[in-house]
């Protein structure tokens, strides 16, 4: 029990650490740059009045950099809020609904991310009339995570999509041909901030979504599966429990 303890300590030490740096970092840029356009702003205000076009520009760059910043806090803050109420022992709130509005819904925001590929939906018919016990918003988030890294880390070729149902499981496969990672790192991806190597480290995020998804997989009684290699690609499988609560699996 008490190097049970010991061990969440450090955990939450080292997490606290953690998230402190991920912060520093926007806030850092927000503070720099809001200064330099305080300066620029006052120097306006006196005569005569000048207004350079360099300095211009630059106040243009110095406000994007805020944005940017702002809005990665933003999503950083939320993520820390959301693994917060899972370290509280917060439960998902769990109501029974079909799954494949829910999926085209996500597919269809996924045609609006950022990507260079070719992204290939296999049918969804599969999924009519099949239930799930869930929440519909973190579902949709869970699903969400997977193909925004498989966007985010495959520069060309593709990501495919594709859904299959068991006799008591729906699966879902996401599969991409983008830059992969070795086997051993694995299961080290839903550590929290964890970043695979330096080449996955160059690419936008929290570091948090994998942690977020794997307490969601856990709340729903999912699980996934990973096999990658890299300069290859990663195939993430996806299960999910159907409910058979009712009369609704065929």
């Amino acid at each position: 029990m008490v190097e049970r303890i010991q061990t969440m300590y450090l955990n939450q030490r080292r997490f606290v650490s953690d998230a402190s740096h991920e912060l520093r970092t926007p806030l850092t840029t927000i503070s720099g740059n809001a200064e330099f356009l305080k300066k620029i702003w006052i120097a306006y205000n006196k005569p005569p009045y000048l207004v350079d076009k360099n300095e211009i520009e630059i106040s243009v760059e110095a406000l994007n950099d805020i944005v940017d910043e702002t809005n990665r806090m933003r999503r950083l803050v939320n993520d820390l809020l959301t693994l917060a109420r899972a370290d509280a022992g917060q439960q998902i709130k769990k109501d029974v609904f079909e799954i494949k509005p829910i999926v085209e819904s996500v597919v269809r925001k996924a045609q609006l991310l950022p990507q260079s590929v070719h992204f290939k939906v296999e049918d969804l018919s599969v999924l009519e009339n099949l239930y799930i016990a869930g929440d519909q918003e973190y579902l949709q988030h869970l699903l969400f995570i997977f193909l925004d890294n498989a966007f985010k880390f495959t520069l060309e070729g593709l990501v495919e999509f594709k859904s299959a149902k068991t006799a008591d499981d729906i699966l879902f496969t996401i599969s991409d041909s983008g830059i992969g990672m070795a086997m051993n790192e694995i299961p080290q991806i839903f550590e929290r901030f964890y970043r695979a190597d330096s080449s996955r480290g160059d690419t936008p995020g929290t570091g948090l979504g994998l942690s977020i998804a794997q307490w969601i997989l856990d709340e729903h009684k999912g699980n996934v599966e990973i096999v990658s290699s890299p300069n290859k690609g990663t195939t993430v499988a996806l299960r999910l429990p159907v409910y058979k609560g009712k009369q609704y699996y065929s």
